[in-house]
This record gives C-alpha cells, sequence and structure tokens, in this order.
C-alpha cells in the first residue's frame, strides 16, 4: 500500500464515492488490492527544485490539472473517454472488457489522462471533428516525476509520455519517458524515447533501458530531468539514460494505457492479468529561483551576501555596486550546446563574464567564448552559484570591497548569486 496518510485515505473514500456517479470512473470493488511498495514515495520537496503542480490521486482528479478525453479530435468524443478509479490513494487507468474501441475500424483500446488539448495535437490526422483548446498545464523545462506500476498483458503498454504544445506545425516532438509494452520488452525494460516528429531541429533518439526488476510487481519512480539541451531519465532517483537533445517549446504530459496499438502483441482472451496502469502520484518541479534560468533572456545578477549587483566598468573592470538602472547591470545569461552557460553584458562593446589567472580576478572579455567565459549554474537556497568551467577555478565571489573574485571550492553566502529577470 502507497505510504500516505490515514487522513488522506479517509479523504480519498469520501472523494471517490462522491464521483461514483461519473460515467468516466469504474469502481475498483472488485480488482484485486495493491501489494506492498517497491520503492517508497519520494518527499514532496525536492532540493534545488520548487514544486509547480501535482496531482497524488486521493480519490479524485486534480480538474484544473487532467483532461480525461485522449486525442479528442481524431475520433467521436464517446470513443475517447478514458476509464479511471482510485485505489489506496491511486490512479488506476483501466482498459475493460465493455469499452469501445478509440476509432471504429480499429481494435484499439485507450484510457489517458493528459494535462492539454487542442484540434491536431500530436497529429493533424486523422481528424474527426473540432475541439476547444484547453492548455490546463503545458511547462517547458522542469523535473517530472511519477511512482507507478505497471500492466503485465501481452498486447498492453502503459506510457508516460510528454507531446508538443503544437503553437506552430513543428512544436510536435514526442518524449517517450517511460513506454512499457511487455509483450515486446518483457517485465524489466521499456522504451525511453524522443521523436522528433516535425521538428526540423531534433534528431530521432532513444534506447531500450533495462532496470532490472519487474515493473508489473511494484510501484517505482520514473522521472524525466528537461533542460535546454538534454532529457535525463531517472529510475529510483538514479540517472539512467540521457539523451543530447530538447525540445525548445512547451509540452503536454500523458498517462495512458493502451490495448491492442499495432505494435505490442495480440492480447491473450484468456489471461485474468487486470489490465490496468496504477500511478500513485504526478509531480512537476521548475528550476529554484523564479521556476529557472531561461537561456537568453536578460537579468540583474545580485549578490546574496552583500545585496549588490554584478556591474560592468571600462577596461574590463567588474563590481558589485547598489542597483542602478544603467545597462551595465545588465546580462543576457545563454545555455552553450555543451550545457554551461555564457553571460554577456549588455553595453556596447562589452562582451562576457570571464576569469583571469592573476589575481583571481573576474572580469568581462572582448568576445571570446572558452572554459574561462563559460559557467555552471548550481541551484543554491537563494539562487545559482555561477560555477567557473576551468578545471582550476570554481565559484565567482564579491569581497566586502567591492571585487569580483573566483574561488577553488568554497561555498559560503558570497558565492550565491540571484538571477532576477528583467
Amino acid at each position: 500500500m502507497n505510504a500516505k496518510t490515514d487522513v488522506r485515505r479517509r479523504t480519498a473514500l469520501a472523494a471517490a464515492l462522491s464521483l461514483l456517479t461519473s460515467g468516466l470512473v469504474v469502481a475498483m470493488t472488485g480488482a484485486q488490492p495493491l501489494q506492498a511498495a517497491g520503492v517508497q514515495p519520494n518527499p514532496l520537496d525536492k532540493p534545488g527544485w520548487i514544486l509547480d503542480r501535482h496531482d497524488e490521486f486521493d480519490g479524485s482528479l486534480d480538474t484544473g490539472l487532467w483532461v480525461t478525453n485522449y486525442l479528442e479530435s481524431r475520433t467521436p468524443e464517446w470513443r475517447s473517454r478514458a476509464r479511471y478509479g482510485f485505489r489506496d490513494n491511486a490512479l488506476v487507468l483501466r482498459i475493460d472488457n465493455d469499452q469501445p474501441t478509440y476509432y471504429a475500424d480499429n481494435p484499439m483500446k485507450v484510457s489517458s489522462i493528459q494535462t492539454g488539448q487542442r484540434t491536431g495535437l500530436h497529429q493533424t490526422s486523422p481528424f474527426d471533428h473540432s475541439i476547444p483548446t484547453v492548455m490546463k498545464y503545458a511547462p517547458q523545462y522542469g523535473y517530472f516525476e511519477i511512482r507507478a506500476k505497471s500492466s503485465a498483458r501481452t498486447g498492453i503498454h502503459t506510457a508516460f509520455w510528454t507531446v508538443g504544445k503544437q503553437d506552430t506545425s513543428t512544436q510536435r516532438a514526442e518524449i517517450d519517458v517511460v513506454e512499457h509494452a511487455p509483450g515486446v520488452h518483457g517485465l524489466q525494460s521499456f522504451y525511453y524515447n524522443l521523436h522528433k516528429w516535425s521538428d526540423p531541429n531534433l534528431p530521432e533518439a532513444g534506447n531500450t533501458v533495462s532496470v532490472g526488476f519487474d515493473m508489473t510487481a511494484d510501484f517505482h519512480i520514473y522521472a524525466l530531468e528537461w533542460n535546454p539541451t538534454q532529457i535525463k531519465l531517472y529510475v529510483d532517483n538514479v540517472l539512467k539514460d540521457t539523451i543530447n537533445a530538447s525540445p525548445a517549446y512547451p509540452s503536454v504530459f500523458l498517462l495512458g494505457i493502451y490495448e491492442n496499438a499495432g505494435w505490442t502483441g495480440t492480447v491473450d482472451p484468456n489471461a485474468t492479468q487486470p489490465k490496468e496502469f496504477v500511478v500513485d502520484y504526478f509531480r512537476a518541479y521548475k528550476r529554484a529561483d523564479t521556476g529557472g534560468v531561461v537561456s537568453g533572456a536578460t537579468y540583474k545578477i545580485r549578490n546574496v551576501a552583500t545585496g549588490r549587483y554584478l556591474d560592468s566598468e571600462a577596461s574590463g573592470v567588474m563590481t558589485v555596486a547598489p542597483a542602478s538602472s544603467y545597462d551595465d547591470q545588465d546580462w543576457v545569461v545563454t545555455q552553450d550546446p555543451s550545457g554551461a552557460w555564457t553571460i554577456r553584458n549588455v553595453r556596447t562593446g562589452r562582451y562576457y563574464l570571464d576569469t583571469d589567472g592573476a589575481n583571481n580576478a573576474v572580469l568581462w572579455n572582448s568576445g571570446e567564448v572558452i572554459a574561462d567565459s563559460l559557467w555552471g549554474l548550481e541551484p543554491a537556497t537563494g539562487g545559482y552559484r555561477l560555477n567557473n568551467s576551468r578545471s582550476d577555478r570554481d565559484y565567482m565571489y564579491a569581497t566586502a570591497g567591492g571585487e569580483l573574485k573566483w574561488n577553488t571550492g568554497s561555498t559560503d553566502s558570497t558565492t550565491v548569486w540571484a538571477l532576477e529577470r528583467k
């Protein structure tokens, strides 16, 4: 059973009873009880991240987060409805024997919830009818986590995935965080993919990931870390795979179970295993400090210890100074293909924040981008530490006299910088 409180169980039971009148909610009374969890839930707080949205599935769906029709514009509305219920404070997405197929002329069935919807989402065809655009949650970048148990049955697959919000025709990339088909992968492996579809800026990439445990026996934690240059897969809080490419636009998240999708084998009509995808929670986080640094945006950069701002002066000199409206305190922060960041002054003729070997100085340069002028942004309480990319130089800090220096590893408060977006 989930490691959640008795209070939440009582609340969930009351909510579930009130929802049984809905045509979308399927009673769970005849289902088998959940078994003891394989991996316990993570704490809700995650160091370096801010909780953005979440649903603990305590007996109901957050209607401000989820749509319960799967890509509705492709098929009549009644065919797109999810079958779902709740058990032990977890969402149970189901494929039922009496459930209509998704298409009239195709055996596929699906029960899916998703955080946004629009006509033609994911692919423009097939088309059945137009629907309103409803984007309840479509983030760009962050950390996204579920705790879930798959279903062991040939012809079934379960999926935790994303699709581009599609404000333009090229914003269709798909990230399959977990796509598990027991008839294809067995019980201990799944697909982790990036499909570019019509996005010309992305490659096709993906792997079969082996986890070393039965994904259908117990709950495990699956997570996506998505930044401007990479997508990273975590299983039970351990990094399992990295794809060095990233959709550069907001995306919708989906949780679903599918039968007869065309690549997962034939369903055995005599199998007794319930056709379920059980999800304990969905959690979405953004980077700490204003939700993460946006590549290409302009910031004022404040030293947390002194309260003064990163300021450029003539001849490469850098200081920290009281806030001003002049552009010598404005900095464009851009992520380099390496994953490190450049920090360029807005004033004409002044370029990148740089380090020098003489006297551990930090200065601005004349335009070169090398290790000296590349920085890692490491989340810290109140902001970020700026870690120089040269292996012999570490964190930028401010002295009591207003000078900018780099050190070789100290992490006191003078090394923390708040990035205040303009």
